[in-house]
This record gives structure tokens, sequence and C-alpha cells, in this order.
């Protein structure tokens, strides 16, 4: 226990939680696209920054920041408990071999996040849909009103009129995307290990080039759970999820199930590389004032 609550793992937290919340805060137009062509299988343009541009003339800057409080929210409460719980495992089995031990705390650390954060996640999304004005297709359809005036409303909407299991819609596919920090995560600390960009002038730049990578590979590998995730959060998907996964590819195809994938990556790869230079870059200057070893 005394490896876990240590002020060592809480910087990392908070230095991870802060870096999220600033980097999506940057890239936050590109996540609205991502979740826009996930959902709604009728919109156009198909590619990121056309995307946004015409939801900007749509909807104008409260378009595309639209449930940008909760999803800040929801990402702080993501990496600071995946931060502290990653790197507080890794403490506890420093002993073992580098890789398999990041893979284990990554998984673990994986699988409590998503128990804790899922509800969040839900709110997050049915905010992000809600009020989209001129939605043509019929899931996002009955999003369309307003229903909701903020995160504590949607909190008690939804378990009033759906049940506290709803805000756990999606856990099923959010536990199977467990792999995609992890792959994340193993593939960052390995790269950072195997000094892959050390022609990289500066540590910034390295640690952009690290997190960009990882973060790529983790993405493509898991992007079909990723839409039937967000589909069953948003509230229309009532099928299982391989379910939901079989339908979506019988009504639109391969391409259904990396739909947005383009945008994804954008979004993706910019907030990874923004994050891990924040991450490093505080966790480090708390670390020197402080005088701790990481």
């Amino acid at each position: 226990m005394s490896e876990i609550l240590t002020f060592a793992n809480l910087v990392h937290a908070i230095s991870g939680g802060l870096g999220s919340a600033v980097s999506i805060t940057i890239v936050y137009p590109l996540e609205t696209a991502r979740t826009r062509l996930q959902v709604d299988h009728d919109v156009k343009p198909l590619s990121s920054i056309p995307l946004v541009k015409w939801i900007f003339k749509r909807e104008g800057l409260t378009g595309l920041y639209r449930g940008w409080g909760s999803l800040v929210l929801a990402l702080f409460l993501t990496n600071f408990t995946y931060f502290y719980v990653f790197h507080g495992l890794r403490r506890v089995f420093s002993g073992g071999a580098l890789a398999a031990t990041d893979l284990g705390c990554a998984s673990v650390a994986g699988v409590i996040t998503v128990l804790i954060s899922n509800p969040v996640w839900v709110v997050n999304t049915r905010l992000k849909l809600q009020g989209v004005p001129g939605a043509s297709s019929r899931e996002i359809k009955q999003l369309k009103r307003p229903r909701y005036r903020g995160v504590i409303d949607c909190f008690a909407q939804i378990i009033r009129d759906e049940g506290v299991r709803s805000l756990w819609a999606g856990t099923a596919s959010s536990l199977l995307l467990v792999a995609n920090p992890a792959l994340q995560f193993v593939s960052y600390e390995a790269l950072k290990r195997g000094s892959l960009f050390t022609w990289a002038p500066t540590d910034s730049l390295q640690h952009v080039c690290n997190g960009v990578t990882a973060k790529m590979v983790a993405t493509i590998l898991t992007y079909p759970l990723q839409v039937v995730q967000t589909q069953r959060r948003a509230g229309f998907a009532r099928l299982s999820m391989m379910g939901q996964m079989a339908a979506t590819f019988k009504e639109n195809g391969i391409m259904g199930l990396f739909r947005g994938l383009e945008t994804k990556l954008t979004q993706t790869l910019l907030t990874a590389a923004i994050m891990f230079v924040v991450y490093e870059k505080l966790a480090a200057t708390v670390f020197g004032m402080a005088g701790v070893e990481r």
C-alpha cells in the first residue's frame, strides 16, 4: 500500500490529468467532428477540416465546443485515475520484466479507470449530441432537441428516465478498449527506452514523436470498438456490442466501422502529443522542485 499512496504517484496523476485537459481543449473541434461522424451516417463532409468548417458555419463556436466542460471533466478523471494506478502498480511490481510489467499494469489500470469514469463519458456523449441542428440520420434525430441543462442535470435525467445501469452503457466495449491505452502506454514506454527518436533536437520533440507513434498504433487496432462504444453511449444503440457491430457492418459495410478514422487519428495524435509533452514537463518541474525521484 505504501508503494501506491505516494507523492510521486499523485504528481504523475495530476500531471497526466492536466495534460489531457489542456490537449483536448486545443483539439476539441476535431473531437466534435469525430463524434458526429461515428453516430450520424448522413453527415457530410467526411474529412476532418472541412467538417469542422461546416459545423462552425452552421452552429458557430458553440457547436464546435458543445459538451466541452463534461469532456474535460471526463478526461481529467480518466487520466488521473489511469496515471495513478499505472505508476502505483509499476512501483509495486518493479522487479519484473519491463515490457510485461508495463502491459499488466496498463491493463489493470485501464479496467479500474473504465469502471470509475464510464458514467462521465456517457454524460459527455449525450451533451455533445443534444441540440444538433439539421441532423438527418434517424438515430441522431431523437437527440436533436436539447434536454439537459448541464452535467448534473444530465446525470439526474438519465438515472430517472433510464435507470442507473444506463450510466454504464458501452462498458463492455470500453473494457475491450482497455487494449487501446494499454497498447499506447506499452508502446510509449518501449519507445522511450529504445530511443527511436534520438535524432529529435529537443526532449519535447522526442515526447511528441513517441506519443504520436504509440497512439496511432493503438487507435487503428481498436477503432471499430470505439465506433460501437460511441453509438451505445449516445443512447440509441439497443443491441449488444457484437450485435451493434454486425448491424453497422450490414448497413454501411466495413467503412461504417472505420467511419471518422481520419478525424479520430488527427485528433488523437495531436492530443497524445500535447498531453505527453505537458505531462513530462509538468511532472519533471514538480519533481525537480520537490527534490523527489520519479
